[in-house]
């Protein structure tokens, strides 16, 4: 994006929020009733309308829709998230958007540095993987030159990741989500510039970013973050003694409403200056981590932890009858400092589906 767009963008965006901040200071949060309820009635509007992120985000988010792509399907929307990933994937060229329009795409605050695993993530969840094998080719070259270290192959690169708002790169979730997203290319046997490169980025992870208890978030900061350690267990990636490790880890982030995001809050100089009156925002509570972080705890068989996540995650959502996007630490809808939590949020309404059909048994 040219400077001049950049400014568009950003001013579009502040409309958005100080809009949506005052409605939600002035009417509360729409109450859908029960969360099952919420949750189907959320995913059947989302996908009359393009899988949009929910509440005043109008835009497809990649990263967001690549983690819903399991309940969207479990709901029986597979079809349409496997058009709308095609789409996505047709619309980049040299630039990797992070949030898209129908009349226009953005990359802000920077490219988006996970959006290319995010789609191949979205597409092998909907059997798509192969209908694209050229572009993905193209797409990955793209992907390593701007983004990953030619020496180590972490994902080192600076851009637009699972919190916006930091200023330094998220190397570890960044690199996690680009190891997913070469396994299974290699697994569907895609040829590109990283095939083979799997275990090699594999060692890189545990060999410079873990600390011998939970991955640090990057390599100069040993501080617990969500990004950092459910994501990695969300997706399999870890050992059965690291996975141990994580989430002994994670209990240190534990609220009576689910872990909060990070060990502490940034400061002003690590966040961008757009997020700077809430750099406390990722510090709190969010609901969709926490349903990731209880189908990670089911995966690797923590099946009582699990389930005390839920029933946290009930106690925070089942008052308000829907899905937000961030609560505070004292289980209220993060409405502060001009920002105000999304409703109707697509991706926790998609993994609450997914914990509900899948795991839940």
């Amino acid at each position: 994006m040219t400077d001049l767009e950049t400014t568009r963008y950003y001013a579009r965006e502040l409309r958005r929020r100080l809009a949506h901040y005052v409605e939600k200071r002035r009417e509360g949060y729409r109450d859908r009733g029960p969360l099952e309820r919420a949750a189907s009635d959320i995913l059947a509007e989302r996908a009359d309308r393009g899988f949009e992120a929910g509440g005043h985000f109008r835009g497809i988010w990649p990263r967001d829709l690549c983690f819903a792509a399991r309940g969207l399907c479990a709901a029986g929307y597979g079809e349409v998230v496997g058009e709308t990933a095609a789409w996505l994937v047709e619309q980049i060229e040299d630039v990797f958007y992070t949030d898209f329009h129908d009349r226009f795409h953005a990359a802000t605050p920077a490219e988006g540095v996970d959006t290319f695993p995010a789609l191949v993530l979205l597409l092998a969840e909907t059997d798509r993987l192969d209908d694209h094998p050229g572009t993905l080719r193209d797409l990955a070259a793209l992907h390593r030159e701007k983004f990953v270290d030619a020496e180590n192959g972490l994902v080192t690169g600076s851009g637009s990741s699972w919190w916006d708002s930091a200023a330094a790169p998220r190397e570890t979730y960044d690199t996690a989500t680009w190891l997913a997203a070469i396994e299974r290319l290699e697994a569907h046997g895609i040829e590109t510039v990283v095939t083979g490169e799997s275990e090699r980025v594999r060692e890189a992870l545990f060999d410079r970013l873990w600390n011998g208890s939970y991955f640090d978030e990057r390599r100069d900061s040993s501080v617990l973050a969500c990004d950092a350690n459910v994501v990695p267990l969300y997706l399999g990636l870890l050992d059965d003694d690291r996975a141990a490790a994580v989430v002994d880890s994670l209990e240190r982030l534990a609220t009576p409403y689910g872990p909060r995001m990070r060990d502490r809050p940034f400061s002003p100089g690590e966040v961008h200056p757009f997020f700077l009156l809430h750099r406390d925002y990722h510090y709190h509570v969010w609901p969709w981590n926490s349903l990731m972080y209880a189908i990670g705890l089911r995966r690797y068989g923590y099946d009582a932890r699990a389930r005390r996540e839920m029933d946290r995650l009930v106690g925070l959502l089942a008052p308000y009858g829907n899905f937000l996007e961030v609560c505070t630490l004292e289980g209220t809808p993060y409405v502060k400092c001009g920002y105000a939590s999304a409703e109707d949020f697509t991706v926790a309404a998609a993994l609450w589906t997914e914990y509900r059909t899948e795991w839940e048994r």
